[in-house]
């Protein structure tokens, strides 16, 4: 969220797992937008792409990304590769207006870093989806508030006009 490039006031993306192998999702705003992953919050380690090829190098080039937007970041530090996906979200599902044949898009706001929609629901089901396509979609396994990448329908049990947030980032 700074313009600058100071790692302790950059996005940060997580390795959950504690395996180095990190994912999360980052907001890119303004013209030739460039990045680089760090170990900490400082240059002490970082690693960059020489080749544009997806592959990680120690202390390697600042890697460039096309255009602003909301991208899925990962990287596998022993790998030594990374991905970026470009993401929009919509809620999808037969509790929707455009039921499981076309989401409903939702909005990014910079401010609360969440997407969010107020729409009428029906009684069914729904799902998050990116990019209008199910590669990638979260649904909720548990029912317990966390969702799981191609997870479960959540299912809303009365119609009703509702505001749906999601929050992809790491608090």
């Amino acid at each position: 969220y700074e313009s600058d490039w100071s790692p302790d006031k950059a996005q940060q993306v997580y390795s959950v797992k504690q395996n180095n192998k990190y994912e999360g999702y980052v907001n890119m705003v303004g013209d030739g937008i460039m990045f680089k992953f760090t170990l900490d919050p400082n240059w002490d380690t970082n690693w960059g792409d020489d080749g544009a090829d997806g592959t990680l190098e120690l202390n390697g080039a600042d890697i460039a990304i096309p255009e602003a937007g909301y991208y899925r970041m990962k990287a596998d530090i022993n790998a030594l590769t990374y991905s970026v996906m470009k993401t929009d979200w919509g809620l999808i599902g037969d509790a929707t207006p455009g039921g499981w044949d076309a989401d409903t898009n939702m909005t990014y706001s910079m401010e609360t870093r969440t997407w969010s929609l107020t729409v009428d629901l029906t009684v069914g089901n729904i799902k998050f989806r990116a990019n209008d396509d199910w590669a990638l979609n979260y649904g909720d396994n548990d029912f317990d508030g966390t969702m799981e990448e191609g997870g479960s329908d959540i299912p809303i049990a009365e119609a009703g006009n509702y505001t749906i947030v999601l929050n992809l980032e790491v608090a």
